[in-house]
């Protein structure tokens, strides 16, 4: 028996022809049942998966041409916005250094009026004081001489009359 069980059992290295015939026909039919039902799938999958993966490849490589172009636009509309807006800058600051000027003249020119008016008037009132105080001095040199013709006195009494008038005038 001992020799039986190693025929039967046999070892590593050892070629049995029935095993041998069994796992070939064996693998032979797996290989036509996945033929058939696996790998035509398999393959087809994979063959989709390589076209939906070389067409988002050249997708990306059209956006990013695209957004290339996009950046080069938004650049130069930036560059350009830039220029307008130092052109702008520069225009106003010409404007209110213009309104400036023309402020300081109409405000010199208004200062020059008033001035002249002020002028004028002080004139005026100047001429009217003189007249008055005209008046007044005629008035005051009557109004002593008529006293004096009043009374004839002596030069103490003339002058003491004086200081009298002299004293009720208003300060």
């Amino acid at each position: 028996m001992t020799s039986l069980t190693l025929l039967a059992a046999g070892g590593i290295a050892d070629l049995n022809p029935g095993l041998t015939l069994w796992t070939a026909i064996t693998f032979m039919f797996l290989l036509v049942v996945l033929g058939r039902f696996a790998w035509g799938p398999i393959i087809k999958m994979l063959n989709e998966r390589e076209r939906t993966i070389r067409e988002a490849i050249e997708a990306a490589r059209k956006e990013r041409a695209e957004a290339e172009k996009l950046m080069a636009a938004q650049k130069e509309a930036l560059s350009r916005a830039m220029r307008e807006a130092a052109d702008l800058a520069k225009r106003n600051q010409q404007d209110v250094e213009k309104l400036r000027v023309e402020l300081t003249e109409r405000a010199r020119k208004e200062a020059e009026e008033l001035v002249a008016t002020a002028r004028r008037q002080i004139a005026d009132e100047i001429q009217k004081a003189k007249t008055e105080l005209r008046g007044q001095v005629v008035d005051i040199a009557i109004d002593a001489a008529g006293r004096l013709v009043k009374s004839s006195l002596d030069e103490k009494g003339q002058r003491k009359l004086v200081e009298e008038y002299i004293a009720q005038l208003p300060a």
